[in-house]
């Protein structure tokens, strides 16, 4: 499909008579289509909103899409408080069934690569946003529990060859990451049973019960191996060797702690494991000024191993290595995003639905976005030291003229070749070290908070003796 088309369709997905059931919380809401704030206009209101503030979002989109006089804050709150965010779930499975399957996929060898992590989004310090999210406790200063403001878990599955988020989850933060986990790939089985696909996921998702669900679906992993996994068998492998298979039995004892119960069954019947380790190591130097204007650099070497089912035929030692590193690092890009360039800890109200509503809203976006950097990337005459801009992208698809047209869903050909074309025009280039030094730098007085680093929300300080340090704690 072109991307005229995926546009297209994506559209009509937000004026689908389908949502209806999913987006009411009171069964008589959204049922006039001939008022200020029906169904479609909030979903859109809500993937497109870009401002600081309530008025200054209602000001600039509603001019665009009808004449009639805009709704107040008062009214466009009570709408989004009135819907049901289930309705996000029931647009991110038509994506799924009428955008994704039929589109044109990257692959590694015939492998989609699918990548699952999660982050923390700060909420406003509420009392009933930390009692329905949580906060982050402190171990070395038990007094300050409480205080810190509420956060929620979010966690996404990511096709990161072509930069698609399948499935999202917006939960309470003490939520495991292996949960979150089991419920992307439940939701995406009938997704995913149509290709051959590898799951990426890092140190913390790893578990026995996992690796034999994928041993069930016919999927492949790749985690990264933490130090007490298979401690017995991993203390008889030779320091020397990199790359060898490992046969566990999961024994009776063992299988009483799976959760799941068609997994259990399955490892009494096939209770033999064979997991591959491979042995990595990496070498880096940090550079970085002291307080005195000195220069110095500190050398960095790593060991690190992962955890995999692929066959050495298919993908060598320094495959798995670069497929983590470096193919799975996009999830991180993708969570860099929504965080700085969306914004998507940009919050009007301290009301938990009308919250979870506003993060949703912004995962949706940043698909439809995908779609147009990744036509954009197609134009990209020198992959390997450009990229294309996504900040320019993100502002041209936030654009008054591609709203309208999103929203009425009619987009030009022409006009959507011009903006590709100057999607693909505005590049940023590809550097080693071009990322500014976030944590650890030290302040003597603290800045004002619109004070920005690199563009980015300025970091959390850690008080010490002499002054403050930048902290990502």
């Amino acid at each position: 499909m072109k991307l005229r088309q995926l546009l297209k369709t994506f559209s009509s997905i937000i004026h689908s008579e389908d949502l209806f059931p999913y987006a009411r919380i009171i069964p008589t809401s959204f049922t006039r289509e001939d008022g200020k704030m029906p169904l479609r206009y909030l979903l859109t209101y809500l993937i497109f909103r870009q401002g600081l503030t309530l008025s200054e979002d209602i000001c600039r989109f509603y001019p665009d899409l009808n004449s009639l006089k805009p709704p107040s804050k008062q009214a466009v709150l009570k709408r989004m408080s009135i819907l049901n965010y289930d309705v996000w779930h029931k647009i991110q499975q038509m994506f799924l069934e009428k955008i994704y399957l039929p589109m044109k996929k990257k692959t590694m060898q015939g492998y989609l690569l699918i990548a699952v992590d999660g982050t923390f989004a700060t909420l406003p310090n509420h009392n009933v946003l930390g009692n329905l999210f949580g906060r982050k406790t402190h171990n070395k200063d038990p007094e300050k529990d409480g205080h810190s403001p509420p956060q929620a878990r979010i966690s996404v599955a990511y096709d990161v060859l072509n930069k698609v988020i399948l499935d999202f989850q917006v939960v309470h933060q003490d939520i495991s990451e292996i949960p979150l986990l089991f419920k992307h790939l439940e939701v995406l089985e009938d997704v995913l049973k149509c290709y051959k696909v590898i799951i990426l996921a890092d140190r913390y998702y790893g578990s026995a019960e996992l690796f034999k669900y994928c041993e069930m679906k016919g999927y492949r992993y790749l985690i990264r191996a933490k130090r007490n996994f298979f401690k017995k068998e991993r203390a008889a492998v030779c320091p020397e060797c990199r790359d060898i298979v490992l046969r566990i039995l999961i024994h009776k004892m063992w299988r009483k702690r799976i959760i799941r119960d068609y997994i259990r069954r399955y490892i009494s019947i096939y209770p033999v494991m064979r997991v591959r380790l491979v042995k990595g190591h990496y070498e880096y130097d940090e550079e970085y000024i002291t307080f005195r204007k000195e220069r110095k650099i500190i050398h960095h070497s790593l060991d690190a191993e992962y955890f995999t089912n692929l066959s050495p035929d298919e993908f060598d030692t320094e495959d798995i290595i670069h497929i983590y590193h470096v193919e799975r690092w996009d999830i991180e890009t993708g969570y860099g995003t929504l965080k700085n360039l969306l914004d998507i800890e940009q919050l009007n109200t301290a009301n938990p639905i009308s919250l979870t509503n506003e993060i949703m809203a912004k995962i949706i976006f940043s698909n439809i976005e995908n779609l147009i950097r990744n036509t954009a990337e197609e134009r990209n005459c020198r992959p390997g030291e450009h990229l294309v801009n996504n900040k320019h992208v993100i502002e041209m698809c936030r654009s008054s003229w591609f709203v309208r047209s999103f929203f009425n869903g009619r987009l030009s050909a022409e006009k959507l070749k011009e903006l590709v074309q100057e999607c693909a025009r505005v590049r940023v280039m590809i550097r080693e070290g071009r990322h500014y030094k976030r944590w650890d730098k030290f302040r003597i007085t603290v800045h004002q908070p619109r004070y920005r680093i690199d563009g980015r929300k300025n970091p959390p300080l850690r008080k010490t003796k002499t002054g403050f340090t930048t902290s990502n704690q």
